[in-house]
């Protein structure tokens, strides 16, 4: 699992550069952001970049899975939409209200297509991302996210201190979509 540390803290990319670099392989992968960029969140401090320490996820979820590394990050996260990306709307529950972005209710909540977009580039302007090639990520995620202590992963972290912040901001955000309709 060292290794695997290691790599997540590694110097970050960013995520215009990531679309090209992230590999098709499986593994693990953690995204950077800017101090302050997010209201009321903050995570740890990257070892020696001025970002710090948002999320970590995994491609594939398990062994049935296709995903890899580079179809969850470029495809889910950087291209996607709030309809396939936890990141995605975890992102847009934090920032809607801040950023005056509208919401709409499918099987889920998910940004209206201009804010997807508003997203995106919010996401280009803001975040970095590392990562670590592993065979089978599902079987170290736990203790990843224990060891790094992401702020927006709630799976797995529920002693977070932030975890009700995220949480309640994810609520809200999905009490605003449904009421907002299709």
């Amino acid at each position: 699992m060292d290794t695997v540390i290691a790599a997540l803290c590694a110097q970050p990319i960013r995520v215009d550069e990531a679309r090209d670099a992230v590999p098709a392989a499986p593994g693990l992968y953690a995204w950077w952001g800017r101090f302050g960029a997010l209201p009321g969140v903050s995570g740890p401090k990257h070892p020696s970049a001025p970002v710090q320490l948002l999320y970590v996820g995994i491609a594939p979820s398990g062994s049935t899975s296709q995903a890899t590394l580079r179809s969850r990050v470029v495809g889910d996260h950087i291209r996607g939409t709030t309809g396939s990306s936890t990141l995605r709307r975890s992102l847009a529950a934090l920032l809607s209200e801040q950023q005056g972005w509208h919401s709409r209710w499918t099987t889920r909540p998910v940004l209206v297509n201009r804010d997807e977009l508003a997203l995106s580039e919010w996401m280009t302007q803001t975040l970095q991302l590392t990562w670590a090639e592993h065979p089978e990520p599902w079987t170290v995620e736990a203790a990843v996210i224990a060891e790094l202590e992401p702020p927006l992963n709630l799976a797995d972290n529920t002693a977070h201190p932030l975890h009700g912040h995220v949480s309640d901001a994810r609520r809200r955000w999905r009490e605003a979509a449904k009421a907002a309709g299709r």
